[in-house]
């Protein structure tokens, strides 16, 4: 596959858009129609290189085309994302051979007032469209799967999120899925976890507040990978893990929608009712075609607490082993450091503390040590004020200690948001380092939106 950069990026994005506006008024033969959607093809077709295929959509809000997201739109980009986020469109496959009557026949049903995701399959075909289909083809994540490719962290996160969310709707419509496009994106995070353990750790940051069941539980299945593998647990245990956090809610697809989207804390009815998403889910994932039984025993016990007063009652005397102790962990970090309606985000130093407090009852004492010495003193994730008085996101663990660049500096000293963010190292060099880290610092009060420059990092 060709280098793809921002720039094409944004001419292809900005094209679609202009495209979906004018099949309404003009046909395909117009100039108006037909020159702009002639230059869409020779730019995916160049990104295609080789290749046969490529891939373009959403994540967290971003619009992506393969490895490369443009986490600074301009408007016409916006709108292009908002239309898909409508229409509930994640990705698309574009496959070579594109002609501009495939793309017209495209942006006239993303055009369409009542389309969606559900109805534009059958719009193409009847259309005679093959070159063109929704999701992503084959299970590819980043610039493609083939062996001896790179992996893309975002693209590995993104395709994790359409496969808990296609699961988990699945269910929803009284269909147990199969594990094996779980299983899929599992092998791909496993992979890329075992060359380097913290490559995924800071998408785990990212929060969608209006798909938190879906994002929660890949963060859940991210921190729960990377805690296991700085345990040094094997392949095999990696993949049960990762399996288990990101399918360890899947039981809420059974509770009733008005008790999940409830904007305050629940009843105690409500929380009964709640609580039985640990039962369902196990059930589910027992169902569920390869998919290992020690994930459905993690998926029964996420709750059962270290001191065995949690629930379902019924269960506590269960010897529920240390998959399930990792997924607690994992699961009380990122609820704690969540935007919720009833509770403010609490920034991943502060979660340290108060996990450090959970110790011995919620949660098992050792493994929140262990997982402190991954997180280090700034988590990966953390948005950080230095000594220059310049604000930073930090990309690895343990940044003073990071030869590598370790944060990256968003705002100037003097309080200016830079245009092109600065990787820099704060470790020390011939006695001198950069700069020191001061303290935390709110990204809601800077207005820095974590989930594009993680995705962009």
């Amino acid at each position: 596959m060709s280098e793809i950069n921002k720039q094409d990026v944004q001419r292809a994005a900005m094209l679609l858009t202009a495209s979906i506006k004018s099949v309404l008024l003009y046909p395909l033969a117009h100039p108006a129609v037909r020159q702009p959607l002639q230059e869409l093809v020779g730019l995916l077709t160049g990104m295609m290189g080789e290749k046969h295929e490529l891939h373009l959509g959403v994540v967290e809000g971003t619009f992506f085309i393969e490895g490369c997201l443009l986490v600074t739109p301009n408007a016409a980009v916006t709108e292009l994302v908002e239309r898909l986020t409508q229409k509930e469109i994640d990705a698309c496959t574009v496959f070579s051979g594109v002609t501009p009557d495939d793309l017209f026949g495209f942006a006239a049903a993303l055009a369409a007032r009542n389309s969606s995701a559900d109805t534009i399959p059958a719009e193409l075909e009847g259309k005679g469209i093959v070159n063109i289909r929704l999701g992503i083809e084959d299970v590819v994540a980043g610039e493609g799967g083939e062996k001896g490719e790179a992996l893309v962290p975002a693209a590995i996160y993104r395709d994790a999120l359409k496969a808990v969310r296609d699961t988990m709707r699945e269910i929803d419509n009284g269909r147990i899925p199969s594990g094996d496009w779980i299983n899929g994106v599992v092998e791909n995070m496993v992979q890329v976890t075992m060359e380097e353990p913290t490559t995924l750790l800071g998408l785990a940051m990212i929060k969608d507040y209006d798909n938190y069941t879906f994002s929660h539980s890949v963060n859940v299945g991210i921190l729960a990978l990377t805690l296991a593998a700085f345990l040094g647990l094997e392949k095999e245990a990696l993949h049960e893990v990762n399996t288990a956090g990101l399918l360890h809610d899947i039981g809420k697809t059974r509770i009733d929608k008005t008790i999940l989207n409830s904007p305050g804390r629940l009843s105690d009815d409500e929380f009964k009712q709640m609580k039985r998403h640990t039962e369902e889910g196990a059930e589910i994932v027992r169902q569920m075609k390869n998919i290992p039984p020690q994930v459905a025993e993690a998926v029964l016990g996420h709750h059962i607490r270290h001191d065995r007063t949690g629930y379902p009652e019924w269960a506590r005397e269960i010897p529920f082993g240390l998959y399930t102790e990792i997924v607690s962990v994992a699961d009380c970090y990122d609820a704690i450091t969540t935007l919720r309606t009833y509770q403010r985000p609490t920034l991943p130093k502060e979660a340290m503390e108060i996990m450090r407090r959970l110790s011995g009852t919620s949660l098992n004492g050792e493994l929140v040590q262990q997982f402190e010495a991954m997180m280090g003193e700034y988590p990966v994730g953390s948005l950080v004020r230095l000594d220059t008085n310049e604000i930073a996101l930090v990309l690895r663990p343990h940044p003073m200690e990071s030869v590598e660049p370790a944060v990256k500096v968003l705002i100037g000293a003097h309080g200016e948001t830079l245009e092109t963010p600065r990787l820099v190292s704060l470790a020390e060099e011939n006695g001198r380092r950069y700069a020191s880290i001061v303290a935390p610092v709110d990204p809601l009060l800077k207005n820095v939106s974590l989930a594009q420059h993680l995705l962009a990092a």
